[in-house]
């Protein structure tokens, strides 16, 4: 029973620590988000490129996509911890 419960208590601290990860890979992925529409901004007003505007559109998306799936995760996470019922 003793080893079942180590192996949980290893499970929980991989669980907490990949949340860790995925939140400074959150912030990693906007910025390149953010690169990549200020190099599609770029390859538009300069008219150098174009034919690479449908990549930076897609890694634009993705990665501001990741970011918004992340915040919206984390928003539900905290909003299940603040509804718990406080003792009396």
């Amino acid at each position: 029973m003793e080893v079942v419960l180590l192996w949980l208590d290893d499970l929980d601290d991989a669980l907490f620590s990949t949340a860790l990860v995925w939140d400074r890979l959150r912030r990693l992925l906007l910025q390149i988000g953010l690169a990549a529409a200020v190099a599609l901004a770029a390859s538009e007003l300069a008219a150098i490129a174009t034919q690479w505007w449908l990549a930076f559109t897609a890694i634009a998306a993705v990665s501001v996509g990741a970011w918004l799936l992340g915040g919206t995760l984390r928003v539900v996470y905290y909003g299940r911890a603040d509804s718990s019922p406080t003792p009396a």
